[in-house]
């Protein structure tokens, strides 16, 4: 039988030989002509054989008129279409659980797919794959394993790039959904449909660990928290409810020789859901796994969601900061709160109490006992990673002490000037070996402080700069200014202004970097600027989230190094989705001699595979660079940054794909993100119970419109011709009836 089913819709379009205005004279010149016939054989025959008469003259213009306007059809068709459907059963362990009470998610999955072949017609075959962690035909995987894991999006990037997947009709997935929602990097470029396996959780008996709560880092020798919740379904029966007065929550630590129990709760499990709570200790530095573990309850529907893991990092403050000054003001505890709200900033503040000996606030690390004796020498000030200098005259400090501080910012440290009376040339550095390191020439003749209130703004040059990340839009808008300026001078060759203030008689760069040696300078040409934090709520959020970005860009200590900062879109991934990065320069280079070298490979491979790095549009000094992670696995990014053939930075990042949250450890079907997925792949998601139903649905939709060639009436055989031939002889005919022959 023909699968070719014709419509009977045909649709004609008119398509004008002449112009339309050509179009018009021609037919108003016709209807003259009719007119005059009408006239002169009216005059000579009676009316009504002068009308007979003209009816064959009328039908030829009529015939003539069509040819002129040239009408064309266009038969609509719609065709059934053949091939085949990719169908990807999930295998993975949590399909194996009988949710139902009778046959387990696997063994339903797959009386699904035999109902589909027997349904569906013969010109669509089933091509029949199964997924966990990778994609193969039934049965390829004899060995079986304890327990088969899940990598739903690594699957499924793995189809989109088959050389073959265009020649499907679509992709058919049935699956439980695995244990957490991920992002697809790549789908299919074919409809993706789902079929959702699982039934109503009210209807379980089980116990789950729901959650497990755990900070990513945690700081040396201060206890964390460790927060769990149990969630129980007792909708199963058969006394299953009787059995759950309390269970033993254990806490495990991974060690060289296993899993040690490090604490344990009783937890009342007589409501649905409980929390238990568990202080950890961070005794040593380094990063902990740890297993949250419920026993089985007899009767429950599967012991896979009674376990969790976390992974927490216990380590020092990643960056130690020293703030110098002879006497604190509120400067100093705007600092110090704004500061402190980081977790991964150490702040240690000195100033003077009486003579020469100094007052320490803050932290302390072994060997800063120089501290108390003043400015400190090389050797304790390599314990910080930033030093900040409050307003304070030049004759407070030797010249030796000067020279360690050039020399520590000679060597990678970092140092940050504030504004004020006795700062800069105010304060008498002109003519000391600090004046090399500041951003601005300075004078010895530099004016008194100006007051006022300053408007501000970023330069061109800054825009988009890290440092000024969500600082930047509140300066734009101008909300942000400034009650007090230093009159510094322009600023140095390599120097680099972030905030301009205005003055009535010029603009002046009031925040500026400058690169010295191995390490970096900031000056803060204001002693107002504390004064932020005082203000509206905005201001106080930009004011911290300045210090903050400031310290950790121009330290290095982000991924990248003193010329670049390399910022990721998420701390983990797992097999299947993208990570992008945002590679931001921290000092302007010019884009004709930039060039970027960038790679990503695995531990155990040789080859490494390139990597674009493209500028991001619409801000400068800014890329994006974006990896692919099809599998699980260690896979490491380096990035060399070269301007013109020299090395200007390298970076190096490993990444551990995996998923977070262990097979089973989430039995519910998560049909919301089937859902979304399912949109993305422009299918359709259906429910297990409706899985029946997706043949019919399917074989509906499989079938495509097409348009036949379009065809002129005029030329569709000799009928226009013969049609025109009997018009002249029923003329001819008349003619010769009325004795006209």
């Amino acid at each position: 039988m023909d699968s070719t089913l014709t419509s009977l819709l045909a649709v004609v379009q008119w398509r004008p030989r002449l112009e339309p205005a050509w179009c018009g004279l021609l037919l108003a010149g016709t209807g003259a002509w009719m007119w005059w016939n009408l006239g002169r054989l009216k005059r000579r025959f009676p009316a009504g054989k002068a009308r007979l008469l003209m009816i064959p003259r009328a039908l030829l213009s009529l015939l003539l008129a069509v040819a002129l306007f040239n009408p064309v059809t266009a038969l609509e068709k719609t065709e059934k279409m053949t091939g085949k459907l990719l169908v990807l059963t999930d295998v993975s362990s949590s399909m194996e659980v009988a949710d139902d009470g009778q046959r387990n998610r696997l063994e339903r999955a797959r009386n699904i797919v035999r109902d589909w072949k027997n349904s569906l017609s013969p010109n669509i075959t089933l091509d029949e794959w199964e997924f966990d962690t990778t994609v193969a035909k039934p049965g390829f995987k004899t060995a079986p394993s304890p327990l088969r894991e899940t990598d739903l999006a690594g699957c499924l990037l793995s189809q989109a790039s088959r050389a073959d997947i265009a020649s499907y009709l679509g992709v058919v997935m049935l699956t439980d959904g695995g244990d957490e929602p991920v992002e697809c990097a790549a789908l299919p470029p074919v409809p993706l449909s789902i079929v959702g396996m699982g039934t109503d959780p009210s209807r379980w008996n089980d116990l789950a660990v729901a959650s497990l709560q755990a900070p990513a880092t945690a700081e040396l020798n201060v206890d964390f928290e460790m927060k769990a919740n149990l969630v129980s379904h007792a909708g199963g029966g058969g006394g299953y409810a009787g059995s759950r007065p309390g269970v033993q929550a254990i806490l495990e630590l991974e060690t060289t020789n296993g899993w040690a129990p490090i604490a344990s709760q009783k937890v009342d499990l007589m409501q649905p859901v409980a929390q238990v709570v568990f202080p950890v200790p961070a005794k040593a530095a380094g990063i902990y796994r740890y297993r949250l573990t419920v026993p089985p309850v007899p009767g429950e529907l599967s012991p896979l969601n009674n376990t969790r893991f976390a992974t927490v990092e216990v380590r020092k403050k990643a960056l130690n900061v020293l703030y110098f000054a002879l006497e604190l003001g509120q400067e100093f505890k705007m600092l110090r709160n704004e500061i402190g709200r980081d977790p991964g900033l150490a702040f240690t503040a000195m100033f003077r109490a009486f003579g020469d000996k100094f007052t320490i606030q803050g932290s302390r690390s072994p060997g800063d006992e120089g501290l108390a004796a003043g400015l400190p020498s090389k050797k304790v000030l390599a314990l910080f990673d930033a030093v900040i200098l409050g307003s304070f005259p030049a004759s407070d400090c030797s010249a030796s002490q000067m020279r360690e501080l050039v020399q520590y910012v000679d060597e990678g440290g970092v140092l940050v000037f504030l504004g004020g009376d006795k700062s800069f040339g105010r304060g008498g550095y002109a003519t000391t070996p600090l004046a090399t390191l500041f951003p601005w020439y300075i004078t010895a003749s530099e004016g008194e402080l100006r007051l006022g209130n300053f408007p501000l703004q970023v330069p061109p040059a800054a825009l988009g700069h890290p440092i000024l990340a969500s600082v930047e839009d509140l300066i734009t808008q101008g909300s942000a200014m400034l009650e007090s300026v230093n009159l510094v001078q322009e600023l140095k060759p390599g120097a680099l202004a972030l905030i301009n203030a205005r003055l009535p008689d010029r603009q002046l760069a009031a925040v500026a970097v400058q690169p010295y040696g191995k390490g970096k300078v900031l000056g803060v040409a204001s002693n107002t600027f504390w004064k932020w934090a005082t203000q509206s709520e905005a201001l106080r959020l930009a004011y911290g989230l300045f210090w903050r970005q400031a310290l950790r860009i121009l330290t290095g200590k982000e991924e990248g190094g003193q010329n670049i900062r390399v910022q990721w879109d998420r701390e983990f991934y797992r097999p299947g989705e993208q990570a992008v990065g945002t590679i931001s320069l921290l000092r302007p280079l010019s884009p004709s001699s930039l060039r970027f070298s960038a790679f990503l490979d695995a531990r155990e491979r040789t080859n490494a595979q390139p990597v674009a790095v493209e500028p991001i549009p619409g801000q400068t000094n800014v890329f994006a660079v974006k990896l692919l992670f099809h599998e699980r696995g260690e896979r490491k990014f380096r990035l060399t940054v070269y301007e013109n053939d020299r090395v200007v930075e390298t970076c190096e990042k490993m990444f551990r794909i995996a998923p977070r949250a262990s097979e089973g450890s989430r039995l519910e079907l998560d049909a919301e993100f089937l859902k979304k997925l399912a949109r993305q792949g422009r299918g359709e998601y259906l429910p297990e119970a409706e899985a029946g139903q997706f043949v019919r649905r399917y074989a509906n939709n499989l079938t495509r419109k097409r348009l036949v060639v379009e065809s002129a009436l005029i030329e569709a055989g000799p009928a226009y011709l013969l049609l025109i031939l009997v018009v002249l002889g029923m003329e001819w005919a008349l003619r010769r009836r009325m004795n006209l022959i």
